[in-house]
């Protein structure tokens, strides 16, 4: 029970995060209300995303008042977008790794046959004196071990 929690609050993180920063811009109402009071990430996203030409030119202006170039914007907003990544892929691969220590899904090592219990199951291994089994070994005599 306590796993399910676990992934849960893991996977309510990486959603929580990634939505943060899809929806980190902000509106004209709000930035004409007071554009000082925009953060710079959220004047960046807006920046690159808006499709206004009239808004785009009063983003410039308030980038320019700020002596943020445009680039700086892209390149932070990039940043961020992976540095957002990194955290949901840390967080799905943890929680990936923890579903599977619980149930068992790594695989493992199950042989075929049970392993033999002495020196000579074939003929090439060796005794307890380091001599070769030869025809002594399980594998040379009917029915085996």
């Amino acid at each position: 029970m306590k796993l399910k929690s676990v992934i849960f609050s893991r996977l309510s993180l990486a959603v929580a995060l990634a939505f943060a920063l899809s929806s980190c811009t902000t509106t004209q109402a709000e930035f004409r209300k007071d554009p000082a009071r925009v953060t710079k990430s959220a004047l960046c996203r807006t920046f690159i995303t808006n499709t206004d030409l009239a808004f785009t030119q009063e983003l410039t202006g308030e980038l320019a008042r700020r002596r943020i170039e445009p680039i700086e914007c892209v390149n932070m907003v990039q940043q961020e977008n992976q540095a957002a990544a990194a955290v949901v892929a840390v967080a799905l691969v943890g929680t990936a790794i923890a579903v599977c220590a619980n149930n068992d899904c790594g695989g493992g090592y199950y042989p075929a046959y049970p392993a033999y219990p002495g020196n000579c199951q074939y003929e090439w291994h060796r005794d307890a004196r380091g001599n070769r089994c030869g025809r002594r070994s399980a594998s040379s005599k009917p029915g085996g071990w």
